[in-house]
């Protein structure tokens, strides 16, 4: 290994963001879309609730999302890398628009469901696009801010958007809150719209739909990369899965919110750092997460108090928070003109890695006990750990 990926430019702070042309408008435009988003699921959720009596109209909204999106990286990833990209984002926010306008005018449960699950793939598709006009046209220093200043925005929108959206759907309706979220979209269309154009090249013809699986495992430390996050994402909703069964009272809350509390504030300070950057440091944060994972199990099996599993779930959700080191060495290391398409493939894995994920530990927690679930989530990450250690990787990635 050479000292090419200790070499890397330190990020500069989150100021500069705002003095690039591409990615301010990135990083706005993506805060409000964000915003818009959890106040319209928020919106959607009740409805279902509302219309159905039953768990299983939420359920079914969460449920609607995940297919589509597949749908955009196995069937239509192709199409990502082929148009411009300031055409494809501004594209996909209007289309966002006219999805949740369906709902809005006929606030019922299968218009709900049909728009949060075609919102789904809108959404993939528009990660994925954002992620490859950010390792087309952003410097590598300003990547790895970008990506935690994004990260953040989605942790603090996803806890100030349920709230607002949940609030103005019970006083005044869904329609209101839908409408905030059709709002939202056309607010970001008009902010991408002012991206600078590109530099006039020439894309290849759309790549067949494999082009991204065949990139990544090409590529020996964008496939270690991989292992370690789907090794991550694998145990992502855990701590909110087991926060009702190991919390009470006014604790269940804080159990439940910690981990998003604990990744808000680790990628806010991270993303201004070098070293999650570097491979050597993403893989030691996933290490690190691994340990927090173990150190819930035996904190759950001595029942230790509230106050100490809420603790134990913010480290677990700082840990994860390395992820948006996995997005900008992806950034660095991928072909610029396939970078949507490999960004879709990994936005795919990751939704069929975490379900089943959740659903094993989830089945492992109903049979054996929640120490047991954290546990095996411990030990998978450590075995990807141990596969994607930067010794194993080969001088010449760098």
């Amino acid at each position: 290994m050479t000292d090419a990926d200790e070499r890397l430019a330190p990020p500069p702070g989150y100021r500069a963001l705002f003095r690039h042309p591409v990615a301010s408008r990135l990083v706005i435009a993506r805060g409000i879309s964000e915003l818009g988003d959890f106040v319209g699921l928020a919106a959607l959720l009740l409805l279902a609730y509302d219309q159905t009596q039953s768990v299983l109209g939420p359920a079914a909204v969460y449920a609607a999302r995940t297919v589509p999106a597949l749908l955009v990286a196995i069937v239509f990833s192709g199409w990502l890398d082929v148009p411009p990209r300031r055409t494809m984002l501004v594209g996909l926010s209007l289309a966002g628009a006219v999805l949740i306008a369906v709902p809005t005018a006929v606030p019922q449960p299968l218009p709900a469901i049909v728009a949060a699950g075609l919102l789904g793939g809108v959404r993939a598709a528009y990660a994925s696009v954002n992620v490859a006009i950010t390792a087309e046209a952003v410097d590598t220093p300003l990547r790895l801010p970008l990506f935690g200043l994004s990260a953040f925005g989605n942790q603090v929108g996803q806890v100030t958007g349920l709230l607002a959206g949940a609030g103005v759907t019970v006083a005044l309706g869904p329609r209101v809150a839908l409408l905030v979220d059709l709002v939202s979209f056309l607010l970001a269309a008009v902010v991408l719209a002012g991206l600078p154009g590109g530099r006039g090249e020439r894309r290849k013809a759309r790549p067949p739909a494999t082009a991204g699986v065949r990139t990544i495992v090409g590529h020996p430390v964008l496939r270690g990369v991989a292992l370690l996050t789907f090794g991550t994402v694998l145990s992502g909703a855990l701590p909110e899965t087991l926060a009702p069964d190991l919390a009470g009272g006014g604790w269940r809350p804080v159990v439940l919110a910690a981990s998003a509390f604990g990744g808000a504030v680790f990628v806010l300070l991270a993303g201004r750092r070098g070293w999650l950057a570097r491979v050597a440091g993403q893989v030691a944060a996933a290490a690190a997460l691994a340990g927090a994972l173990l150190l819930a199990a035996v904190l759950v099996v001595v029942h230790a108090p509230a106050w100490a599993l809420a603790g134990a779930n913010a480290l677990i959700g700082a840990g994860a928070g390395w992820l948006i080191g996995a997005q900008a060495t992806f950034a660095r290391l991928a072909p610029k003109e396939r970078m949507g398409q490999v960004e879709a493939t990994m936005v795919a894995a990751n939704i069929v890695v975490g379900g089943c994920g959740i659903f094993l530990l989830g089945s492992t927690a109903e049979l054996f006990g929640p120490a047991t679930a954290y546990l095996v989530a411990g030990l998978i990450l450590l075995v990807a750990v141990v596969f994607a250690r930067p010794d194993r990787l080969p001088q010449a990635t760098f």
